[in-house]
């Protein structure tokens, strides 16, 4: 397991450094190549893409969730895979009339000329992704097999073809058109290679029509429901803030925060790789009435995911200032300070990224929608008061105080949900977190001590870094310390024989 989980998360982690190296090589070259309005058009289409596979009303989740329930039951997989599958080309077939109807209003004259080319593209996006959300149903099934590495493979594959190609097609005379068809189909790809490895290993490809249960269909339906509402609480919580920022204070304050906004959202991808490998044996563990062992691979999950975060912190308070001076100029160094107090957002996301599948997984997904809910109510909330008192940190302010309280909520239900105090819970959480609290004990002094001894920044860097990277290679490949005394003890014991 330990292993599995190294080589997943290292092959998903290099994924991320092509994709955020390649951007900052690719995105000057398509400026220039498109020009600003075309450009423009392109970085949306690529955002809205990504917004709109999220936002698939639940329907993979809800896949991926009874499928690892029911791991080693093959007919109910077919029926599991069969019913979302179902459901899935019925969002299609919307998707694609919305695509017909956008190409109607352009031959009728309807939508002018001179809005082109934004009805094409429109149209463009709505296929690529008509064409995903039931392919992406053979994401669920590697997930549910905890093929991780896999997945991480095709990642890579993805993004080596769209940074060779796309420089490719604007040398050879491609205009925005061409770029983004042809990222849609590289996005296709992506999906159809997890279906192709399906086949390639089960020789099947899980389809059964007489396999279909319309009871199990509205099950599956009443779980993407609610899966959909977390989706779009996530959608909510920081990455629109630009446009409340631009309300409530000016549009030259948007600038400085989308700068945070794109750091943090590096961030967050890096913490999501590392925590959403645990998401299925924690419902398989559920599913098999082992919840002894879904709580322990939950308080593994929030372990590392906690330690990352607190680590994030660290690394932003440490480098901020210098990373912000090469990467946007000297003007915005001053945002290392507000950047490193939005980081403990993380913390937060942290705990929703270990909770939620254990919530999922025993049938709580009203109450996990729910506090994703409250969490955005809250923000909102605070936010006026918190920008009266301090301009543009007080949006900053605002989230990480909402996130911060529903992860204690979220750490009271599970309490509640095993039978133990919130107390004990925390002192079990903090026991876990002991290796990585000494790291920082440490990091804090070598840093003081390279300080004090006026060493160069790039030398404190190096070795700051050194010391993290030695770090994280030994808790990734050796096995953490995850069954504390007292775990049974704070389960039901009907559970806690596993």
């Amino acid at each position: 397991m330990a292993k599995s989980y190294a080589s997943a998360t290292l092959i998903r982690l290099l994924a991320i450094a092509l994709n955020a190296v390649g951007a900052l090589l690719l995105l000057p070259f398509v400026l220039n190549a498109l020009g600003a309005n075309d450009f423009g058009i392109w970085a949306m289409a690529t955002s809205i893409t990504g917004y709109l596979l999220l936002l698939d009303f639940g329907i993979a989740l809800a896949c991926t969730r009874y499928l690892s329930i029911h791991a080693a039951d093959q007919a109910g997989w077919r029926r599991t895979f069969s019913s979302s599958l179902l459901l899935s080309l019925g969002l299609t077939a919307v998707l694609g009339v919305a695509a017909l109807a956008v190409q109607g209003l352009v031959y009728s004259g309807i939508l002018p000329n001179t809005a082109q080319p934004v009805p094409d593209v429109i149209t463009l996006l709505l296929v690529e992704v008509a064409l995903s959300i039931p392919l992406r149903l053979y994401q669920s099934i590697l997930r549910a097999e905890v093929r991780y590495t896999e997945i991480g493979w095709f990642e890579i594959i993805r993004i080596v073809l769209r940074l060779l190609g796309i420089p490719v097609l604007l040398w050879l005379g491609g205009g925005l058109i061409t770029i983004l068809v042809y990222a849609s189909c590289i996005n296709i790809l992506f999906f159809a290679l997890m279906m192709l490895s399906v086949y390639r290993r089960d020789r099947t490809f899980y389809i059964d029509w007489q396999a279909l249960d319309w009871l199990h269909l509205r099950e599956l339906l009443s779980f993407s429901r609610y899966a959909a509402m977390t989706q779009v609480a996530e959608f909510f919580k920081y990455r629109t803030d630009n446009v409340l920022v631009g309300l409530l204070l000016s549009v030259g304050a948007v600038a400085p925060y989308a700068i945070m906004v794109v750091v943090i959202d590096m961030l967050t991808q890096i913490l999501m790789r590392f925590q959403s490998y645990w998401d299925t044996i924690i419902m398989r563990h559920a599913g098999e009435q082992r919840l002894a062992s879904a709580l322990d691979t939950t308080l593994k999950s929030l372990q590392i995911g906690v330690a990352l975060a607190l680590l994030a912190t660290f690394n932003t308070g440490f480098i901020g200032k210098h990373f912000l001076r090469l990467w946007v100029g000297e003007a915005y160094t001053d945002l290392a300070v507000p950047l490193t107090l939005f980081t403990l957002i993380l913390l937060g996301l942290a705990v929703q990224l270990a909770t939620s599948p254990y919530f999922n997984a025993l049938g709580k997904q009203r109450l996990n929608a729910g506090l994703a809910l409250a969490e955005i109510l809250l923000k909102l909330a605070l936010l006026l008061p918190l920008v009266h008192l301090w301009s543009a940190q007080g949006v900053i302010g605002a989230s990480v105080l909402a996130a911060s309280a529903v992860a204690l909520m979220r750490l009271h239900v599970l309490a509640g949900m095993v039978q133990c105090s919130l107390t004990h819970l925390a002192g079990i959480i903090l026991c876990r977190l002991s290796p990585v609290l000494l790291l920082l004990s440490v990091l804090l002094s070598v840093t003081g001590v390279l300080h004090i001894c006026d060493t160069s920044a790039f030398l404190q860097m190096a070795v700051i870094f050194m010391l993290q990277g030695s770090a994280l290679l030994f808790f990734v490949k050796k096995p953490l310390y995850t069954r504390h005394p007292v775990l049974n003890a704070i389960c039901p014991r009907s559970h806690s024989g596993d």
